[in-house]
């Protein structure tokens, strides 16, 4: 499924603006997100999980944003290898895995660190065979 959600953004990047499409995403995902909390989180939100601010929240959101445009910048680009920048893009696992090891003191660090080797391992054979 990776591979054809690369194939279609490649599809819709040499007809739309990424901007544009990027535009889009963000109003479709905040309609979405807008409707799942209003069914599911707000009628229980005082005995399930009541809400605490914190400045991750707007960071995440304009972070994923970035990390968004400039995939669809990357596909954009008429000579862009779609598996190549897919991969980059399953590369950004490592931060996550990073920041759960250091930050959030994760405990299936050894289970989560083989898959991480063989998306790195994915990543050197995908460099080996562009050179």
């Amino acid at each position: 499924t990776g591979a054809i959600s690369g194939l279609y953004d490649k599809y819709i990047m040499t007809r739309l603006d990424p901007v544009f499409v990027q535009a889009w995403y963000n109003l479709y995902q905040f309609a979405i997100m807008s409707v799942l909390v209003a069914i599911l989180w707000w009628p229980r939100r005082r005995t399930t999980t009541p809400f605490h601010w914190s400045w991750a929240i707007p960071l995440i959101s304009i972070f994923l944003s970035l990390a968004d445009f400039a995939y669809l910048m990357a596909l954009s680009d008429s000579d862009a290898m779609i598996s190549v920048v897919s991969m980059i893009r399953r590369g950004s696992v490592v931060v996550s895995f990073l920041c759960g090891a250091v930050l959030f003191h994760e405990r299936n660090l050894r289970s989560k660190a083989v898959d991480l080797a063989f998306i790195l391992l994915g990543m050197l054979f995908l460099w080996l065979g562009s050179r």
